[in-house]
């Protein structure tokens, strides 16, 4: 992978890539010298470059996860850069391979874009979503890229999601700050005095028969916290099968990741990625005199 970094001030080479996170040992060598560029001139780490020169940075490829096998699927890809790749996931489809889930998920789909396109990557996921859940996923397409991201605090990426809850909420704007944990030999969560803390910000933004669709905005996190908080207060996820025992037309859990915004860590630039609201969204408001 070639990292290109654009110089805001005169500096050597060695301190900028201290400052940028970058490990020497990751940089690759050839012929005994760390391939580092300035104006396609080869540079040592004792070199400098001035304010506005483009620095090229080589870093070491990485090999493919044998324990993923490539499966050929349609991405609906978001957006996508050197560095990182954001797709929007279909409802129902798990993530990672798992011993249960050898094919059909979008780790095996990614397995094969990347060798279709030559992009020498293991499968980097720096968010997630539950199997039931839609929307956007990103991607880093090199551990270091990973890294560079998961050292950002959690609120310098923002994840906003729509949800349709079973209900008509008292307060329209609010901020759930409950701790969760998992229940005893279950895969399910619930709101523990002892559990992790965790804090969601949702507004209503419509009303329809006894549904809302709100804006949420999960800002720790946490496996299903989505999910737990509003069933918490007897407001469930229309389709959350999990927590809400009730039964709907649709067979789908309403819950869509649709934005992600962040600082790129290498470009230097603000990615806002947004999507529409889904047409299973749309279907069900519908139906539903929305």
């Amino acid at each position: 992978m070639e990292l290109i970094y654009r110089i805001k001030k005169p500096e050597a080479i060695q301190r900028f890539l201290k400052e940028s996170n970058v490990p020497f040992k990751i940089i690759s060598v050839l012929d005994g010298k760390h391939q580092i560029f300035v104006n396609q001139t080869l540079k040592s780490l004792k070199d400098t470059v001035k304010k506005g020169e483009h620095l090229h940075v080589f870093i070491n490829d990485e090999e493919y996860d044998a324990k993923i096998r490539p499966e050929k699927m349609e991405l609906e890809i978001a957006y996508e850069d050197d560095y990182i790749i954001i797709v929007n996931k279909p409802a129902d489809q798990q993530i990672m391979v798992t011993k249960a889930h050898l094919m059909g998920t979008l780790a095996n789909g990614i397995q094969a874009y990347y060798r279709e396109k030559g992009i020498k990557s293991e499968i980097h996921f720096v968010n997630r979503l539950d199997k039931e859940s839609s929307g956007l996923i990103m991607l880093a397409k090199s551990r270091f890229i990973k890294y560079l991201l998961s050292g950002k605090s959690e609120t310098d990426i923002v994840r906003e999601y729509y949800a349709i809850i079973d209900g008509i909420l008292d307060v329209k704007k609010n901020c759930i700050e409950l701790p969760i944990g998992r229940i005893e030999n279950s895969i399910k969560r619930e709101v523990q005095m002892h559990g992790e803390e965790c804090s969601t910000t949702y507004q209503v933004i419509k009303e329809f028969k006894r549904y809302s669709l709100v804006k949420v905005l999960s800002e720790t996190g946490r496996t299903h916290q989505i999910r737990v908080h509003f069933s918490h207060f007897s407001f469930p996820i229309v389709g959350d099968e999990l927590y809400n025992k009730s039964r709907y037309s649709i067979h789908q859990m309403l819950l869509f990741s649709y934005k992600i915004k962040m600082m790129h860590p290498i470009l230097d630039q603000e990615i806002d990625v947004e999507l529409e609201l889904p047409e299973s969204f749309k279907k069900f408001m519908k139906e539903n005199g929305a």
